[in-house]
């Protein structure tokens, strides 16, 4: 399926379906479009009334063509989209471009019609991009399959968009910045060619160095974490993902669906699989700039030279916020740095250069600091001063960027006339301009990001987690027992987890206080008393809990109030008991492990700061279901309450491998149950003797326990049962 698409990207033969005679018409315009581009190809207008269309020859359908196409361009409304592919596959056309509208986006009579467009094409191996998009265009080939305005020029960037108006406009740009595109193509409903498609495609595709996304949504989440880790093995992958704050559509049983969001999952699926994430749609430009000048940077380290003092502090305080920091400045760069720079300059990095500094102060100081080792990119800034010579700095900076690979950035502030041709003539040169340092320095650290992204991806070998087998009948025998609420009663759910090897401190049922007394008594002091209630799922905010009796008759008082409290609170609920169990010495904090079953990307989890906080806290770390030991780890050294879980002011750290050790079993018991839909351990407590479950509950979806949800591997190590 990686091969295929040569029929939409590299045709011979291009018929253009609903071709008419005015220039307005759809299928004018991209006949228009073929020929101003300089298509080398030939070009079919198909319109059964017209003898030429824009003094090229026409013909009544594709089956009249004097060549079989490679591709057809569909101008033809939504209802005639049909009877035309037939056409299509008879005539042997393997590629087919549908640019109308009226199909899935309007209703189920056009999802319908959709169905049977791409049934059609499935039966007779043709390959749909579409319907609903702008087309394709390969500047290369001199293609420009849509009916945007114009072409860039050829270049190293893919570019892959949901939106054809985002598409049109980001081309517009690019013919502005002079910057040049491998490939572009618009997706519009996808409902052939998905994303994941269109990565594999240009995985191989020797002309694509790197690609740019703009996603609204991902239809097949296993198929595209498959394609983009492929893909990043390879190129740095970049994505804007629209739609960050679309509210949950389900309400949440746990702490864990409460913060577990859909953006956090699609944030947790892009860094596993190595995609690069923006969040603003000027970061996306920013960043195709800096990717078309092709050149790479491993370290977050940057030289600054500049001729103004405040833009270079702003430039510090960006790379400080994302995480950069300014190259390391050798006795040898300072040497040479004093040889041609005013006693004045700031002798350090940001190189203030002075506001006098002419073209040649600039080039030399450049040429200096390419040479620094620590720094894997240079960023000028430029002020215009009444002595500045804004074009002949311009100059300088083309000048000493051909003496290095490094990534050169300009920030020429200001506008203007003068200002205009110079990052005019940078541009040209491949030299990425930018208005603010800000967003030169965003560009970057997104650069290098992705970079570290392909290189970690390259490098990455998932492991399993341990060498332990689960109970798996016992498992499935428990979840197969959940009631008709769903959610399984706290004992049950503990024994899930004891199945997977997860430490629990396990419950017993009093039903009455001498009961609970008894248990107490067996366990040994102090215990912990709990509300048992199918219905009562926060057992705090109910006033169910009693912690800490230290004899029998405090656990006979802790039975009779606990059962009180829950009656009080909520009257409707049904009360089976409290249960006891051993109480567990505070450790060095208490965690929430939990998992939700995401719609579209499967299991995840999240451990997290626990309490009753939780929620306020939210400090917390998410991924796909399963994860190894480096992932876990790094989940849990991510959280701001680290210090205090690997010891604190002399305190003893907890048993991190413990912990982790804990952590992957979970992602493998919830990976290999997708019928799971919530569960979580609430308080997990970590020690230096290892890590212990205190609380647990499971939500299972009984309608899929007869027919299970797919089981996605997005690391590769999920066991087989």
């Amino acid at each position: 399926m990686t091969t295929d698409l040569d029929c939409l990207f590299a045709p011979h033969r291009v018929a253009v379906v609903g071709a008419g005679t005015k220039p307005t018409n759809l299928g004018h315009m991209v006949v228009r479009n073929l020929l101003e581009s300089n298509f080398q190809g030939v070009v079919y207008p198909i319109n059964p009334k017209h003898e030429s269309i824009g003094g090229v020859p026409a013909f009544p359908s594709v089956l009249e063509t004097p060549e079989s196409p490679d591709m057809a361009i569909l101008c033809v409304p939504a209802a005639g989209v049909l009877g035309v592919v037939q056409q299509c596959a008879e005539a042997g056309i393997k590629g087919i471009v549908c640019l109308a509208a009226g199909f899935r986006e309007v209703g189920p009579e056009g999802r319908a019609m959709e169905d049977k467009v791409v049934a059609v094409c499935r039966k007779n191996g043709m390959r749909l991009l579409g319907p609903n998009c702008l087309g394709l265009q390969v500047p290369e080939r001199r293609l420009n399959a849509t009916f945007a305005a114009h072409t860039p020029k050829p270049g190293n960037i893919a570019l892959v968009s949901q939106s054809g108006a985002l598409t049109a406009a980001l081309i517009e740009w690019a013919i502005g910045k002079g910057i040049g595109f491998s490939k572009i193509a618009t997706l519009g409903n996808a409902a052939d060619v998905e994303l994941a498609a269109m990565l594999d495609y240009l995985a191989d595709d020797p002309e694509t160095h790197s690609a740019v996304v703009y996603a609204e949504s991902i239809s097949d989440a296993q198929a595209f974490t498959s394609a983009a880790r492929r893909f990043t093995a390879k190129k740095p992958l970049i994505v804007y993902k629209a739609g960050r704050f679309a509210a949950s559509a389900k309400a949440a049983v746990s702490h864990t669906g409460a913060m577990a969001g859909a953006d956090s999952v699609y944030n947790a699926a892009f860094e596993r699989v190595g995609v690069t994430r923006v969040l603003r749609i000027s970061d996306l430009y920013h960043t195709i700039e800096l990717l078309a000048a092709d050149r790479i940077a491993h370290k977050p380290t940057l030289a600054v030279v500049t001729n103004a003092g405040g833009p270079g502090v702003m430039s510090v305080d960006a790379l400080s916020e994302r995480g950069g920091r300014l190259a390391e400045i050798s006795e040898s760069t300072l040497d040479a740095l004093n040889e041609v720079l005013p006693t004045a300059w700031s002798h350090a990095n940001p190189i203030d250069v002075l506001g006098d500094a002419p073209a040649k102060r600039y080039e030399a100081a450049i040429a200096a600091a390419v040479t620094e080792e620590d720094a894997d990119g240079i960023l000028v800034i430029l002020t215009p001063q009444a002595m500045t010579d804004v074009i002949g700095s311009a100059d300088a900076v083309i000048a000493a960027a051909a003496t290095t690979t490094k990534p050169v950035l300009a920030v020429w502030m200001g506008g203007g006339a003068e200002n205009a041709k110079a990052t005019a003539k940078l541009a040209e040169a491949g030299i990425p301009t930018f208005e603010f340092p800000e967003n030169a320095v965003d560009a970057f650290m997104n650069e290098v990001a992705s970079q570290d992204a392909v290189d970690a991806a390259a490098a990455s070998i998932p492991a399993p987690a341990d060498d332990f087998t689960p109970d798996r009948e016992k498992a499935a025998r428990l979840i197969a027992s959940v009631p008709e609420t769903g959610l399984l009663p706290e004992t049950e759910s503990k024994e899930l987890f004891d199945a997977y090897g997860i430490p629990v401190a396990l419950p017993k049922l009093a039903t009455s206080a001498d009961q609970a007394a008894e248990l107490a008594d067996e366990m040994g002091y102090p215990v912990v008393a709990k509300i048992a209630s199918p219905d009562i799922t926060h057992k705090t905010d109910v006033g169910g809990v009693v912690v800490g009796p230290k004899n029998a008759e405090e656990v006979r008082a802790a039975y009779e109030q606990i059962v009180a409290n829950a009656t009080a609170a909520k009257p409707d609920a049904r009360i089976e008991g409290v249960v006891i169990e051993q109480m567990v010495s505070a450790g060095n904090a208490e965690l929430i492990l939990g998992s939700t079953r995401d719609a579209s990307f499967g299991q995840t989890i999240m451990v997290a700061a626990g309490g009753t906080s939780a929620e306020i806290l939210k400090d917390s770390a998410l991924q796909l279901a399963p994860v190894d030991a480096g992932l876990a780890r790094k989940m849990v050294e991510s959280l701001r309450i680290w210090p205090l879980i690997k010891g604190y002011r002399g305190a003893e750290g907890a048993d991190v491998d413990a912990l982790v050790k804990v952590m992957t079993r979970f992602s493998t018991l919830v990976a290999e149950h997708p019928e799971i839909t919530e569960t979580e351990m609430n308080p997990l407590t970590v020690s230096p003797s290892g890590a212990i479950a205190l609380d647990a509950r499971a939500v299972i979806d009984r309608d899929a326990l007869a027919n299970p949800p797919a089981k996605y591997s997005h690391l590769g190590i999920l066991p087989q049962a």
